[in-house]
């Protein structure tokens, strides 16, 4: 386990995630449950697998769909959403950031 600590930028709330030696990862302050980064290796690989973190929890991932690999799609136990996503590559995981602020938002976790 490869822990990292970050700095919200919306709040300046100090957390860890565990960085899993993943190269794609999409971060949420637990404090202010702001979306606050993302790491993706776009423009030099795969954009996924990619995990969702709110602070050290893992909340989803982003994955290829397993009836069809042109397609992306998010799975999060923790919000009982499981969706093909619309988008592909980087905008896919802007989509995947917009579903959990929404969540995050409305206070569902």
């Amino acid at each position: 386990m490869i822990m990292f600590k970050r700095q919200c930028r919306h709040c300046s709330f100090e957390y860890e995630y565990d960085h899993e030696k993943a190269a794609n990862l999409i971060t949420f302050c637990p404090n202010c449950h702001s979306y606050d980064h993302l790491e993706c290796e776009y423009g030099f690989g795969p954009v996924v697998p990619c995990t969702i973190y709110h602070g050290s929890e893992k909340i989803g991932m982003v994955s290829y769909d397993t009836e069809d690999p042109h397609k992306y799609r998010i799975d999060s136990d923790t919000f009982c959403l499981h969706k093909v996503l619309e988008n592909r590559y980087l905008n896919a995981l802007l989509e995947a950031t917009d579903l959990i602020s929404d969540l995050l938002a409305k206070g569902e976790q």
